[in-house]
């Protein structure tokens, strides 16, 4: 079924119009009689039935509300060095895919990327994107740049932090024994992280991926994918 994140409530009756009304229309070609899924993120989803379509709005009747269960259980955010092209375009993708509730962006010692060349707003959009395509109930935010130091305060709002380090650490099996409640994933950029970024992240669980050396976006994925393995959300 459609499914497209609103940001107003979900009442009887919806009018949607600008992006919302064109995604529906002319991107999903939505017709008189189908039925869309909106949500809102605050846990479920709405069922809606299209009443009538013109050039400028679409108008929704609802007929069944639900309980989103998509969603994980676990909170889990992903904190990455700044990445070149259209890797973080990539990663933004598949963390929302797999359930990853927040991804930081963070300027690094070899980062080799501006902080301004970020595009935030448009990183949102593919993250509202494949929450759409996948079904989850609340989109993945992706934050503006920031230091290290303001992404390790980030983190130590979580219950585990978990730093994944080219050069050592414990296996993810090891770790994986202590990992309960939410956590934050550090992940290094092209160029790694240096010696003084690795001692400030002394205080995580540092962990390796193995002998070989995966690309920072490979890397991404693999250790979102195994922590929410771990979380009994990928079966």
């Amino acid at each position: 079924m459609r499914k497209i994140f609103v940001k107003e409530d979900c009442s009887n009756e919806v009018h949607l119009s600008g992006d919302e009304h064109l995604h529906l229309s002319v991107v999903l070609r939505a017709r008189i009689g189908d039925e869309v899924t909106l949500c809102n993120g605050d846990g479920y989803d709405y069922i809606y039935v299209i009443k009538a379509i013109d050039k400028k709005s679409t108008a929704l009747t609802l007929i069944e509300r639900r309980v989103n269960l998509s969603e994980p259980k676990v909170k889990a955010a992903l904190m990455v060095s700044l990445l070149k092209g259209d890797k973080l375009d990539y990663v933004c993708q598949k963390l929302t895919e797999l359930g990853f509730s927040d991804i930081y962006p963070v300027v690094t010692d070899y980062t080799q990327v501006k902080r301004e060349s970020v595009k935030v707003e448009r990183l949102n959009k593919i993250c509202k994107e494949a929450a759409q395509q996948c079904g989850r109930g609340k989109v993945a935010v992706c934050h503006s740049p920031m230091t290290l130091d303001e992404a390790i305060a980030e983190a130590k709002k979580f219950d585990n932090v978990l730093f994944f380090y080219e050069k050592d650490g414990k296996s993810f099996k090891e770790a994986a024994a202590n990992l309960v409640g939410s956590s934050a994933i550090f992940v290094g950029g092209e160029g790694g992280w240096s010696e003084e970024e690795a001692n400030k992240l002394g205080f995580a669980e540092r962990i390796n991926l193995g002998k070989r050396i995966l690309r920072a976006e490979t890397a991404c994925v693999t250790a979102a994918a195994l922590i929410m393995y771990e979380s009994g959300e990928l079966k």
